[in-house]
């Protein structure tokens, strides 16, 4: 299937769209923020196309200023001269993600105990989100929240356990031809133990029993890159994250 960027960032958009609040900057550009989550990552903006950058982000930047929030940007690596562009503004890169899509054949393979299904709870997979990727559970209500919000007939969330416990997470979100994988982590404690691979697995099941593409994001600053491409994903294209800074 031939896939244009705007798609996949349209699904990776619908997904956090349900965690932070989505705002549209004209036809091609978007600004996400959210008084719950504080990272950045939840408070930035991005373009979809390379067209218009200097227009964009001047509309971008005065939105930020508007909101109160540092401005945070995303543009792909491929746009000539945009991540120059942004130093000469005053922005720094602060990281990079990478959009890989699992179009290799793979035998993506978890540990033989480990049982993937359908979240339980809310609360459990919260929970163990919170685990794989904070260490705490102190933003446990706007995570709630935020799950709260998941449409089951776009999104579905998976569920790893181990002897009843649940070790892991991954969610799904659908967009027309795709279904993406987001929030995929393992609790500290229980990882090595094949959660992750088992996650994914269930995941292609999925995307192949729908006749759709999976695809995921893998942010440089959580080394994920090689388990991925080891595990059938190829990489589709990679844009800069870049924080304004002073």
């Amino acid at each position: 299937m031939r896939m244009r960027r705007r798609e996949l960032e349209l699904n990776e958009l619908g997904w956090w769209g349900n965690w932070a609040e989505l705002e549209w900057i004209g036809k091609d550009a978007y600004v996400l923020t959210s008084g719950e989550m504080p990272e950045v990552f939840f408070n930035r903006g991005g373009l979809l196309t390379c067209g218009g950058f200097t227009s964009s982000m001047d509309g971008l930047e005065s939105r930020f200023r508007t909101l109160g929030f540092a401005p945070a940007i995303m543009v792909y690596e491929s746009c000539s001269g945009a991540t120059r562009s942004l130093q000469r503004r005053g922005y720094q890169r602060i990281d990079t993600m990478t959009v890989l899509a699992a179009i290799e054949h793979s035998e993506l393979r978890g540990g033989s105990e480990v049982e993937v299904a359908e979240a339980r709870s809310h609360e459990g997979w919260s929970r163990a989100y919170l685990l794989a990727f904070y260490g705490g559970l102190g933003l446990l209500p706007a995570v709630e929240r935020a799950v709260s919000r998941i449409r089951k007939a776009e999104s579905t969330l998976l569920e790893a356990r181990l002897g009843g416990e649940v070790a892991g997470v991954l969610a799904l979100h659908r967009t027309s031809r795709l279904v993406g994988a987001y929030c995929v982590g393992t609790v500290p404690r229980l990882r090595r133990r094949g959660v992750a691979g088992a996650l994914l697995a269930r995941a292609r099941e999925i995307a192949s029993s729908e006749r759709r593409t999976l695809i995921l994001q893998s942010l440089g600053s959580d080394g994920n890159g090689g388990f991925y491409l080891q595990r059938g994903f190829v990489a589709f294209y990679s844009k800069a994250l870049m924080q304004k800074k002073g």
